[in-house]
């Protein structure tokens, strides 16, 4: 399993994106075995609060109905907040905000990028990794538009 153990805010200082309907996750051991026993992606979302794609990303992609609706049936969400796990976010690959990693329940990277995509081009990418990884294959695609985010300045 390649799960990343990092220290994570406590729940109560967890904080999730603000008008989400989403069921988001922390990234922990308990979530990996939540995806394992559903046999399940989780879908990762890095992001910022200061970070203007991030924001229309979650609104104008992620909260979309049928965006929210594949993303609970078909993944297990999780939502990393930069500023509050950074360490944890420069160890997933994350160079910019937003970015969106698929990970299988071992830990094992299907898919990431960076930037913003409409609604159907992320239901289009997240179907075609879901079907690839559901017959066995391990697609590794990374892509991203620097456009479209915010790059992370230290």
């Amino acid at each position: 399993m390649l799960f990343i153990g990092i220290q994570v805010a406590h729940a109560s200082e967890w904080n999730y994106l603000q008008y989400s309907q989403i069921k988001w996750r922390e990234y922990k051991a308990a979530t990996f075995a939540e995806a394992s026993n559903a046999n399940k992606p989780l879908y990762i979302f890095i992001y910022a609060n200061w970070c203007h794609w991030c924001k229309k990303f979650e609104t104008e992609t992620l909260e979309t109905k049928d965006i929210r609706f594949l993303l609970q049936r078909e993944t297990i969400p999780v939502a990393i907040e930069y500023d509050k796990q950074k360490e944890l976010a420069r160890k997933l690959g994350a160079k910019m905000v937003p970015t969106s990693i698929l990970s299988a329940p071992d830990g094992k990277k299907l898919l990431r990028f960076h930037g913003f995509l409409n609604a159907k081009e992320l239901s289009e990418v997240l179907q075609r990794t879901l079907s690839a990884w559901r017959k066995g294959e391990l697609p590794v695609e990374e892509f991203g538009d620097d456009t479209t985010c915010c790059i992370i300045q230290e």
